[in-house]
């Protein structure tokens, strides 16, 4: 008679989509800064997640973020970032006015170019930053887009 043996242990999609999802939170929530759902965002909210980024923060014209200015849908809105800066490491994407203002963290390998794209959920009409983190310092670019439909 021939052993039974057991089949390899195979996650199903649930389990790894559960696990991707609570080490992303994990992650998020030291930048977020985030407020119970019930509370109104504030500027408090924003500069925690600003502050996060380590250091005070310089407006650059090189940044170049892209986003419609009037998204017809908030929880499409999609976005770009390009940062030409030398030595960028990290491009985190801000919405002030989100129950959660980081809406995106990329970390960017050295010897790549420093490009993003992405979607992100806006709660309503306000402005979106773009934070780049680089060897000099951390620079940012905003722009200012109008929502006819919430998406948080």
């Amino acid at each position: 008679m021939r052993g039974v043996m057991a089949a390899p242990y195979r996650p199903r999609r649930r389990h790894v989509l559960r696990g991707v999802g609570a080490l992303a939170s994990l992650g998020a929530s030291a930048w977020s800064g985030a407020a119970p759902l019930d509370e109104p965002v504030t500027p408090l909210l924003l500069s925690a997640g600003i502050d996060a980024l380590g250091g005070p923060i310089q407006a650059s014209a090189a940044i170049v973020l892209e986003l419609p200015s009037v998204a017809e849908d908030g929880a499409l809105v999609p976005i770009t970032v390009t940062s030409p800066l030398p030595g960028t490491r990290e491009i985190v994407i801000l919405v002030d006015v989100n129950p959660q203002p980081v809406a995106a963290r990329f970390l960017i390998p050295e010897g790549t170019d420093a490009f993003a794209a992405t979607r992100i959920r806006m709660a309503r009409s306000g402005t979106v930053l773009a934070a780049v983190r680089t060897d000099a310092g951390v620079f940012f670019a905003s722009r200012t887009a109008q929502v006819t439909v919430g998406g948080c």
